[in-house]
């Protein structure tokens, strides 16, 4: 992990071989420094997740959970799912801003190229 000092979000269900045909869309929202600065190890910058050095991140453009099951998440980790908590490491509305980063979505037509 990079310096575990913000999120990085989840560990959730892992991804169907179709969902290598979506496009990949950025998310969005506040929380942008956060995410890109201890999200992205695991989760990626556009936040696919998979496989990496950091381990296997979930792909957080389809996450089911719900802003506030993010906060959880980035706050408690899942231990079991390799996903660390960052309570203490970043502060309340910084994970809050992450969450609601990951859980915004793109402007529509923006891509990354794969």
């Amino acid at each position: 992990f990079r310096n575990v000092t913000e999120v990085q979000t989840c560990a959730l269900p892992i991804s169907s071989a179709d969902d290598d045909d979506r496009p990949i869309v950025v998310p969005r929202g506040g929380g942008k420094v956060t995410f890109t600065q201890y999200c992205t190890t695991c989760h990626m910058p556009d936040g696919r997740g998979g496989q990496n050095e950091g381990g296997y991140g979930a792909d957080l453009r389809k996450t089911p959970l719900t802003v506030d099951q993010v906060v959880v998440t980035i706050t408690h980790g899942r231990a079991g799912k390799g996903m660390p908590a960052f309570k203490g490491l970043i502060d309340d509305e910084n994970i809050r801003l992450v969450a609601e980063f990951i859980k915004t979505p793109a402007p529509s037509g923006l891509k990354i190229e794969k």
